[in-house]
């Protein structure tokens, strides 16, 4: 572990240059390969991050060739341009939810968490994630069959649906903004969600260059619910998250909390299953990002936050590049869930309830779920 950590430690000093607008240049930049460090930024999305730091670099300090500072500027305008677009589609998607269908939505994740970077044009953007807001006297079947009539066919999971003919960036449509995949916790993730909707539905924000406005989550939201999709695509799913899903994280923790808002995340993610996986991430937050102590939300575990900093390193943006597993798609369902399980094993001694709930959510879901989501669109089609 501490080999690996070593051997990226160059790339690591630099991200934290880069996020840290008043830090010198680190002495380990010296030993960067800036076409290869190219390469990894490319695989943990973070392109645009350490672009503006290399521009921030002096002709008296390691500095990348003409050639290779063409590579990461041509790619960094890249990732402005598809930035632009989203945010873009973005407000376009939820003008079309609440002006066509009448449902409000609020943004989840990508768009919303650019706006806390200090040039939101340098995150790598990805899908558009809205949450729909059931109007009154409606409960989750219509938001299934709403989905469904935006993109009829498309395909629907348990907390969202997938629709490519809304905008030019894809779309998921969700009727829940995550899960837990313990049966026992999610349902009190589920029953927290309810509880603080209105609030997110509320929350309207400004896109930069004037293209509109938008629904985000509130702070204290995004604490919670991003720590719970980390959470659930590194140690249940197995396929990773990328240092783009910790720098986001990152600068949601420097919007600063309370005392009191502190207290209230402590006992929400102590009551979600949580706690064990948040005081690890607080450990990346601070040992490989350089947060600052006052920032934490709760008392970091620095074994775990080395084990977890390993698996970002290795398996990068959703495990795309991961070496260590197949990224072939099955589709026989077993074949998958086996694949699945085989990824998430190695999080048995930090985690070792999580095989155990991932095992036990796939079964639910192909067995009951699916089955469910069916009736609820057979139901829908036997009205018209």
């Amino acid at each position: 572990m501490a080999k690996l950590i070593d051997k990226y430690k160059p790339y690591l000093d630099f991200m934290r240059f880069c996020i840290h607008e008043d830090a010198e240049v680190p002495e380990t930049a010296r030993e960067i390969d800036w076409k290869e460090m190219l390469h990894f930024a490319e695989k943990q999305s973070i392109v645009g991050v350490l672009f503006r730091g290399i521009k921030r670099l002096t002709s008296r300090n390691p500095h990348p060739s003409a050639h290779q500072l063409a590579m990461w500027g041509t790619t960094a305008e890249v990732i402005a341009e598809d930035a632009q677009q989203a945010f873009s589609d973005a407000f376009k998607a939820t003008d079309i939810v609440y002006n066509t269908y009448g449902h409000r939505c609020c943004v989840l994740k990508g768009q919303g968490n650019a706006l806390m970077y200090p040039d939101p044009y340098m995150r790598t953007s990805g899908d558009i994630d809205l949450w729909i807001a059931p109007n009154k006297g409606e409960g989750m079947d219509d938001i299934i069959r709403l989905c469904r009539d935006i993109t009829p066919g498309c395909e629907v999971v348990y907390h969202h649906s997938h629709n490519d003919n809304i905008t030019k960036t894809f779309v998921e449509l969700h009727f829940r903004p995550s899960y837990s995949e313990s049966l026992f916790y999610n349902r009190r993730l589920q029953q927290w969600f309810q509880s603080v909707r209105e609030e997110q539905f509320r929350n309207i924000v400004a896109l930069p260059n004037q293209l509109g406005k938008i629904c985000m989550p509130t702070d204290s939201f995004n604490r919670v619910f991003q720590l719970s999709h980390m959470m659930k695509h590194l140690v249940y799913e197995g396929i990773g998250v990328g240092l783009r899903h910790v720098i986001d994280y990152y600068y949601l923790l420097r919007r600063g909390a309370t005392d009191k808002e502190k207290a209230e995340f402590k006992s929400m993610v102590k009551r979600l299953g949580m706690s064990r996986f948040a005081r690890g991430i607080m450990a990346v937050m601070q040992d490989t990002l350089g947060l600052e102590e006052k920032y934490l939300l709760i008392e970091p575990d620095r074994r775990l936050g080395k084990f977890m900093t390993r698996e970002i390193l290795l398996s990068g943006n959703f495990g795309h590049d991961d070496k260590r597993f197949s990224n072939k798609v099955y589709s026989n369902p077993f074949l998958s869930a086996v694949s699945s399980i085989r990824r998430g094993l190695r999080f048995l001694p930090a985690f070792p309830l999580a095989p155990l709930e991932h095992t036990t959510w796939i079964l639910w879901w192909h067995f009951i779920g699916k089955k469910h989501a069916a009736r609820v669109i057979k139901r829908k089609r036997s009205r018209k």
